[in-house]
C-alpha cells in the first residue's frame, strides 16, 4: 500500500505523522519503506537518528525528488507498505505521487489558515482521479487542543469545515498536541517507543483506523 501523507499548508504534522505510521507498522513485522519527498529532509535527519541509536524495528529510508510516480510504483511491488513525507506546500511530489497512491492522509490543525486549504485539495483530488479513481484522502485532525474545555468545541468545528469538502473523508482518529511527539522525533524514535501511552494510543488509532489493524 502506498500512502502519502501530504497537504497544502506546512507546520501541521506531516513528517511526524509519517514517522510514527512507519514504526508502527514495522513494529508489526511489516515491510516497510519511508520514503523522505520534501527538500527539507525532515523524515531524513529523523532516520539518521534511528539508524544512529541503532533502533529496532529498522525501516528502510529511500529520498526522491521531483516526479516520484515511478520510484513509488516499483517501491509499491517490493514492499508491504509505502509512507510518503511530501512538502506542505501543492508540490510536483504530492501531484506526482496521488497518480499511484492509494491513500492520501492530510493532516490539517482546526484553524482557518489550515482549512482554507482544503479546497485546494480537493480541486487536486479530482483532477487526479481522473488518472487514478481509487484514490482516498482522508483529513486527520491534528495538533488538537487537549484542554476538555475546548477539545468538544473544536472537534465539532472540524468535521463541520469538512463536511463542505465530500471528496475528503474525515478520520475518527486524531493526533493531540503533546510534546512527546517533538521529544521522540528529535532522538530517531516513534511515539510508541516512549513511556507516553496517550500518544502511542492515538497513533495506535490511526494505524488501525487506515490499515484495519
Amino acid at each position: 500500500m502506498i500512502v502519502i501523507i501530504g497537504s497544502n499548508k506546512g507546520g501541521v504534522g506531516k513528517t511526524t505523522t509519517a514517522v510514527n505510521l512507519a514504526t508502527a507498522l514495522a513494529m508489526k513485522g511489516k515491510d516497510v519503506c519511508l520514503v523522505d519527498a520534501d527538500p527539507q529532509r525532515s523524515a531524513s535527519r529523523w532516520y539518521a537518528e534511528r539508524e544512529a541509536g541503532n533502533f529496532l524495528p529498522a525501516i528502510t529510508l529511500v529520498e526522491k525528488r521531483d516526479n516520484i510516480t515511478q520510484t513509488l510504483k516499483t517501491l509499491g511491488e517490493k514492499f508491504d507498505h509505502v509512507i510518503v513525507d511530501v512538502a506542505g506546500r501543492n508540490s510536483r511530489e504530492l501531484i506526482t505521487g496521488a497518480v499511484v497512491a492509494d491513500i492520501i492522509i492530510a493532516p490539517h490543525q482546526c484553524s482557518q489558515l489550515d482549512l482554507d486549504t482544503l479546497g485546494e485539495l480537493q480541486d487536486q483530488v479530482t483532477r487526479v482521479r481522473d488518472l487514478n479513481p481509487e484514490l482516498r484522502v482522508l483529513a486527520y485532525h491534528t495538533m488538537a487542543s487537549t484542554n476538555p474545555s475546548v477539545r468538544e468545541t473544536e472537534r465539532k468545528e472540524f468535521m463541520a469545515y469538512l463536511a463542505e469538502f465530500p471528496e475528503i473523508e474525515p478520520l475518527k482518529s486524531v493526533g493531540f498536541y503533546r510534546k512527546a511527539y517533538k521529544d521522540s522525533i528529535a532522538f530517531g524514535k516513534s511515539v510508541l517507543e516512549t513511556e507516553n501511552g496517550q500518544a502511542a494510543a492515538e497513533i495506535g488509532d490511526l494505524v488501525q483506523e487506515v490499515f484495519n489493524g
